[in-house]
């Protein structure tokens, strides 16, 4: 029998924050599908309060956000990105 309560939408979800490692305080790792590192977050001060800065492996800076959630939203759309053939998800 096939577990649907994750699919309901009054359940509980998963969400990309779960693959999100903490390897250090205030410093996150996302690994990709090798078990590679694919980007970091990392929780910085910053004069307008403190933000969470999103860096693919490559060095590229994909952005800063406000919370952890977004953070991890940001860096995993880039993994899941990266492998799929053409850059896109579902080819678009």
């Amino acid at each position: 029998m096939f577990d649907t309560f994750a699919m309901r939408e009054d359940g509980p979800r998963w969400h990309p924050q779960l693959l999100a490692r903490e390897t250090s305080p205030a410093h996150w790792v996302m690994l990709n599908a090798r078990d590679q590192v694919a980007g970091t977050i990392e929780l910085r001060r910053t004069d307008d309060g403190p933000r969470y800065r999103v860096e693919a492996a490559g060095g590229e800076v994909l952005g800063w956000a406000t919370t952890l959630k977004t953070a991890t939203e940001r860096l995993h759309r880039v993994i899941i990105s990266a492998s799929v053939p053409g850059g896109r998800i579902n080819g678009s």
